[in-house]
């Protein structure tokens, strides 16, 4: 599942979570919704580190110059 569709599925969750359901489904529904925001946590750390590699070498381009 890439990125956009985990945020969809937390905002789906959402959803069902301002419903009136049991308390175990709200259990369980948290928990997926704390499992899903760690791996969106992860993907946006990967990309922040592949961002901080880019621009570490274009910095090191322009300090060829």
């Amino acid at each position: 599942m890439d990125f956009e569709k985990k945020l969809l599925h937390l905002e789906e969750i959402n959803k069902k979570l301002s419903q009136e359901i049991s308390i175990e489904e709200g259990i369980a529904l948290f928990e997926k919704s704390v499992a899903i925001t760690k791996e969106c946590v992860k993907y946006l750390n990967a990309a922040k580190l592949k961002i901080e590699q880019i621009k570490n070498e274009a910095q090191e381009l322009i300090d060829l110059d």
